[in-house]
């Protein structure tokens, strides 16, 4: 030993490789063995491993190749193999045997035994053998594994064909690309099968059987064809396609095309004809537009049994098409028969089939409220601009008529404006005083409105009608924090003047425009969202809708109301019209020469 001591400081104590025959080890250089430090006094055990990797090359699909791997004990010392396993990730092709303990003497070899048998297509595999052993230096370490699959590999999209809506008596055609993922031509046979609808077929341009190299794409064509808009409205099948790929032997792909259909649509799906004056008569329509692509036989046009005797159908057809893409006009009429006799809420259905599969049969309930309270003079928009100049605005003709100029004992000015349905205007001042003005002479009035009620000093207002109620209600909000006030919505009482808060209006205040068919409406051209019209529930000021606006300029004057089914927007000099049913805005006036920041009209003025 005393000589080991004297040569200690020329070893290399970082086990180096050694190569001895066909194995690789971790041990002492070989230069400093040839020494003889005597291998047994410093290790106990060195595992050897031949060949470092198994590569098991091409292998047919389900062929099973077998390789070995030799495992020794190096030196004088044996070794101990705990385990030898499949690491993680490893293909489930990879079988190892005799994985169980063993014991390698010195300078033997124990041959291990690995099979690969091909479970997929897929062109390369790998893994990994790993062992545990007793080598202090290496109790943990694997060899790679790797193979090639011999197999075709036909891959195809899962959602197969869908022709969309096709046109009767043109045959559509459309692709379903398919791919060899693997290195063995694809040998393919197509066909559509029995069950399918006999509308599908394949072109016959194509041929039923071809080849697909490895790694190569082609499109399978397949063909639709309806003679005839019969039932049902959406037809299937399936294009089967059989190969030698070992796995999937044969892929069925779905097919489907849709026939035309009439769709139609109704607008407004309820029609409501407001308030109607006593003795009065009213004419308004329900349009039927066909979003489909064949035609809509609409028939069986009629007022159903049980509606008020008020509602008729003027002379038109009962029957009549609407092409894909058009519309038609069907027209109602009420007239007030029964006068001043309650019930005052007028109900009825009228009815229809039509043609459309999905649904065959319309109604469209009808309503009309014969208001007693209403006058002639209360149907017009009445403005009011920043001068004090009070008009009537015609939106049948888009024209002003001047009535006077307002002498309200007041001089901060008018702020905004609403008309009940007795044609009086009730018209707030800066100053937080509301007059009331006669709407034929623009005759001015104090009331004993007290100003600043629960803090809210200005604001935008409007009545609404409930018909089933038959209350008419005016409505108050905010005007917002621009003019540091509260955007609560509020009612006031009738002849009380008291304002009651409800609740605040997430999104700020603006302009009421109250409808007669008992909806609120929020104009706010300088909102959080930009300019909208955002429709408010009456009982607890939740937003229930938003209509953007993007077309209409912010100004700094501004109001807003609703007659015939479309709110009518003053912004400074330019007058915007936006259709209820459509909610898109369009300038309507240019330059009307008024400065309006007042808008007014009762709940009488017609809802469509």
């Amino acid at each position: 030993m005393q000589r080991w001591w004297i040569l200690a400081p020329a070893l290399h104590y970082v086990r180096g490789v050694i190569r001895t025959g066909h194995f690789a080890v971790l041990g002492l250089s070989a230069a400093a063995c040839a020494i003889g430090c005597g291998r047994s006094t410093v290790f106990e055990c060195v595992v050897g491993v031949s060949p470092t990797s198994l590569d098991f090359g091409s292998t047919p699909f389900g062929t099973p190749v077998s390789r070995s791997v030799m495992v020794s004990a190096l030196y004088d010392n044996g070794c101990s193999v705990s385990g030898i396993t499949l690491g993680a990730g490893s293909d489930p092709g990879f079988a190892v045997e005799g994985t169980g303990s063993l014991g390698v003497e010195p300078d033997t070899e124990m041959p291990i035994t690995v099979t690969f048998t091909p479970a997929s297509p897929a062109p390369h595999a790998s893994g990994s053998l790993v062992f545990q052993t007793s080598d202090p230096d290496r109790p943990t370490f694997s060899i790679p594994l790797s193979a090639t699959v011999l197999a075709c590999d036909l891959s195809a999209p899962d959602a197969g064909v869908d022709f969309g809506t096709v046109t009767i008596g043109d045959p559509a055609t459309q692709q379903l690309p398919v791919t060899n993922l693997g290195l063995v031509t694809c040998n393919l046979t197509t066909a559509v099968s029995s069950t399918s609808d006999p509308g599908f077929s394949l072109p016959g341009s194509q041929p039923t059987s071809l080849s697909l190299a490895p790694g190569a794409t082609t499109a399978l064509s397949v063909q639709f064809e309806a003679g005839a808009i019969d039932p049902p409205d959406v037809r299937t099948g399936e294009l089967t396609i059989t190969s030698n790929d070992p796995q999937t032997p044969m892929i069925t792909t779905p097919l489907m095309a849709t026939l035309p259909v009439c769709m139609l649509g109704v607008i407004p799906p309820a029609l409501d004809f407001g308030n109607i004056n006593l003795n009065g008569t009213a004419t308004d329509q329900v349009v039927l537009v066909n979003d489909g692509g064949a035609d809509c036989n609409v028939s069986g046009l009629a007022l159903a049994t049980g509606s008020d005797p008020d509602f008729s159908l003027p002379p038109q057809p009962t029957t009549f098409t609407v092409a894909p893409g058009q519309q038609a006009d069907v027209s109602v009429t009420f007239s007030d028969l029964s006068g001043a006799t309650p019930p005052f809420l007028r109900t009825g259905t009228l009815d229809f089939n039509t043609g459309d599969p999905a649904n065959p049969t319309a109604q469209v309930p009808l309503e009309a409220y014969v208001n007693v309270a209403c006058v002639i003079a209360s149907q017009w928009v009445y403005t009011v601009d920043a001068s004090g100049r009070f008009a009537r605005f015609d939106p049948a003709t888009l024209t002003f008529t001047d009535i006077g100029v307002l002498d309200c004992p007041d001089s901060s000015g008018p702020f905004s404006m609403a008309v009940d349905q007795n044609a009086v205007a009730w018209v707030l001042y800066f100053s937080g005083e509301l007059f009331q003005v006669d709407t034929t002479t623009a005759a001015c009035q104090p009331t004993s409105f007290a100003p600043d009620q629960s803090g809210i000093q200005l604001f935008g207002m409007s009545f609404v009608f409930q018909p089933t109620t038959g209350i008419d209600t005016l409505y108050v909000v905010g005007a917002g924090s621009g003019f540091q006030t509260s955007d609560d919505l509020a009612t006031i009482s009738f002849p009380s003047l008291l304002l009651t808060p409800i609740a605040p209006v997430s999104i700020g205040g603006g302009e009421l425009a109250g409808t007669g068919d008992g909806e609120l409406w929020d104009f706010m051209p300088n909102s959080p969202e930009g300019v909208i019209l955002a429709q408010l529930d009456p009982a607890t000021a939740a937003v229930l809708s938003v209509i953007p606006l993007p077309n209409v300029q912010s100004g700094n004057s501004f109001a807003t109301k609703f007659w015939g089914g479309s709110f009518w927007i003053f912004v400074d000099n330019q007058v915007y019209q936006v259709p209820r049913a459509t909610g898109v805005a369009s300038l309507a006036i240019a330059d009307d020469g008024y400065e309006i920041v007042g808008a007014g009209v009762s709940t009488c003025a017609p809802v469509q």
